[in-house]
């Protein structure tokens, strides 16, 4: 089984039809198919179901996705570290963060990695603290930035805190909450409120202060994205509670502090020592970069 024919099988996974899944490895269909095919006997499975009209994940190409990822992950470290060894540090970097990261700079980091390392081939992803950090865990991951309650660290990997900030009540800049210096958690369950998906980080850190509180808090939208959530601010529909950073700069809205407000941690989350070259310079200009 060659590290091809796994990025056959993923691609055709990702796409779920075999012509996309073969220009996005670059090599023709029939030589794409015939990789997979390869796999399905050396397995002895299929991992595909077919049809004329469409393609399916079986039980064993679901089972088969993540050992594949991690497999081609190391493998990708492995070719860093090499490569490290002779004094270069190039290869992928895997970076996942929060919808709602404003304490890093993250834009200029990799653009400063770049000069330093040209060879370092950054991809970004965003998606839930949780999927971060058990994508660093697993190995598909190099680096994640994450924003958790206090309560909540980071299990499994090593992290590095950045900043710790309470949550603010974001309302319409004509709300006349907009004018207030100051609210409770008791004012912000009033309110209808528009918030993350039950069960993330970001909502849980809510949740959990209404509860210790006593509150029930009605939630009216749930978004996994921050700049929605914004919108749904400036259209009146509900307050939002969410980290200070995700208001900033934003127009149409204000960030009111509230004095009861749950606080989350913001951290850089990374294997260690298993760490790639590539994290691992990362993480050094991050730290030149952080707040002494």
């Amino acid at each position: 089984m060659t590290p091809l024919q796994l990025r056959c099988v993923l691609a055709v996974a990702g796409t779920l039809h075999f012509t996309r899944a073969a220009h996005e490895v670059g090599i023709a269909q029939s030589a794409l198919s015939a990789h997979v095919a390869r796999v399905e006997a050396e397995l002895g499975a299929a991992l595909f179901e077919r049809t004329s009209r469409s393609v399916r994940l079986t039980a064993a190409g679901e089972a088969l996705l993540p050992r594949a990822r991690t497999v081609l992950a190391e493998l990708d470290r492995l070719r860093t570290d090499v490569a490290a060894a002779t004094g270069a540090v190039e290869g992928p970097l895997r970076i996942g963060t929060i919808p709602t990261l404003g304490d890093v700079d993250l834009a200029g980091l990799l653009a400063r990695l770049r000069e330093r390392h040209p060879g370092v081939r950054a991809t970004v992803v965003e998606q839930t603290s949780a999927r971060t950090v058990a994508d660093v865990v697993a190995g598909t991951l190099d680096v994640g930035f994450t924003g958790t309650a206090l309560s909540e660290p980071p299990v499994g990997v090593q992290a590095q805190v950045i900043a710790t900030e309470p949550l603010v009540a974001v309302v319409a800049e004509d709300d006349p909450w907009a004018r207030r210096r100051r609210l409770r958690l008791r004012d912000v369950a009033t309110r209808p409120g528009v918030d993350f998906p039950a069960g993330t980080s970001g909502r849980r850190q809510g949740d959990e202060a209404f509860a210790a509180a006593g509150l029930a808090r009605e939630v009216a939208v749930e978004s996994s994205s921050a700049p929605f959530l914004l919108d749904l601010v400036r259209a009146g529909v509900g307050v939002a509670l969410l980290p200070a950073a995700a208001a900033r700069g934003a127009t149409g809205v204000r960030a009111v502090a509230v004095a009861d407000a749950p606080v989350r941690r913001v951290c850089a989350v990374h294997a260690g020592a298993g760490s790639s070259a590539a994290a691992r310079a990362f993480l050094a200009l991050l730290a030149e970069h952080l707040p002494a």
